[in-house]
């Protein structure tokens, strides 16, 4: 008589149920600075526990969870960064992005409550006359994703023929981090970042400190209402088409197409969908954080925005995946 086999624990579903403790996890390391504390010194325990004013017992496992999260490395009892963590968690590095993360920190994290309450209440388009939250799209928020943005268009910047434009439009560029990045690496290009009063008075900050001032330039105004900068022969759109409704990005898609010169390009660049909406995983996810705050429409498939080009007039429409999961579409006018 055979014995029925014991069902298999469900590990993966634990992994995903307590997801949680891993960001929030990440998120502590952050607030205690100790990425920063290790910057080419490791600590012992001991040494960390005083300085973070924990008990040396909490401490241990709060640095023994960083290393189970390749955040941290243990030898003989001392604490050193990974590679990962002394790029990215150390502040005054270039990559730091300990900022972006207390911003989810303080703001994602909490409003994902209430996600249940808020997928009932979405509805697409219906806040397309709003003006972005603070929280998700305001100037102390440009600041916080502003290294990330560099790093992104620092790789969008070497996957893409920019040296054959003259002039790049950058609508809703945000703090000017693509524009730094991609104009740092292509001499031949000057960019007008187009954003909101409060989030250009960021990118002008930033543009000064790049001192890229000669070749970047500014201007304010809502490109849901106000008429473009003209001038441009390649226009990027990177991380913005959510906060429109679907009706309003076709006008603007037309838009761009009829202030484009002949030869010119658009970049649609960003977390978008594969055809099948469920891939990559932090973009379908994202699509939920849009909808936890009630933006006008969520990230498309690559498709979609294929078919929004071509009514438009664009061709030559294509993807490129340039660092997974962010991609890249471009369309042409000829």
């Amino acid at each position: 008589m055979n014995k029925q086999s014991a069902p298999l624990p469900p590990v993966e579903l634990m992994e995903l149920a307590t997801g949680y403790q891993r960001s929030k996890t990440l998120f502590v390391i952050v607030e205690f600075r100790i990425p920063t504390l290790l910057a080419g010194k490791p600590h012992t325990i001991e040494q960390l526990a005083r300085v973070t004013n924990l008990h040396p017992r909490a401490c241990d496992r709060l640095i023994n969870a960083g290393v189970s999260l390749n955040l941290f490395t243990r030898t003989d009892e001392r604490v050193s960064n990974t590679a990962m963590s002394e790029a990215y968690l150390v502040e005054g590095k270039p990559g730091y992005l300990g900022e972006q993360f207390a911003l989810y920190d303080s703001t994602s994290y909490p409003s994902w409550k209430e996600l249940t309450k808020r997928l009932r209440e979405w509805r697409p388009g219906e806040t397309d006359d709003a003006t972005p939250q603070d929280e998700d799209q305001g100037a102390d928020s440009m600041r916080a994703q502003h290294n990330l943005a560099t790093l992104v268009g620092a790789r969008l910047a070497g996957a893409f023929e920019f040296d054959e434009f003259r002039r790049m439009l950058d609508l809703g560029g945000g703090s000017a981090a693509m524009s730094i990045s991609i104009c740092a690496a292509h001499d031949n290009l000057k960019a007008t970042v187009f954003d909101l009063p409060e989030v250009v008075a960021v990118a002008r900050e930033f543009i000064t400190n790049a001192r890229l001032g000669e070749r970047i330039e500014t201007r304010d105004g809502n490109f849901k209402e106000d008429d473009l900068p003209d001038g441009f022969d390649i226009a990027l759109l990177a991380n913005l088409l959510s906060v429109s409704s679907a009706e309003t990005n076709r006008k603007l898609f037309k838009r761009i197409y009829d202030q484009l010169p002949q030869g010119g390009a658009i970049l649609l660049s960003g977390w978008i969908l594969d055809d099948t909406r469920t891939s990559p995983l932090m973009p379908v996810l994202f699509c939920l954080e849009d909808i936890n705050w009630q933006v006008p429409d969520v990230e498309r498939a690559a498709a979609t925005y294929h078919d929004w080009l071509r009514d438009a007039g664009f061709v030559e429409i294509e993807r490129r995946m340039f660092h997974e999961p962010w991609s890249v579409i471009v369309g042409r006018k000829v």
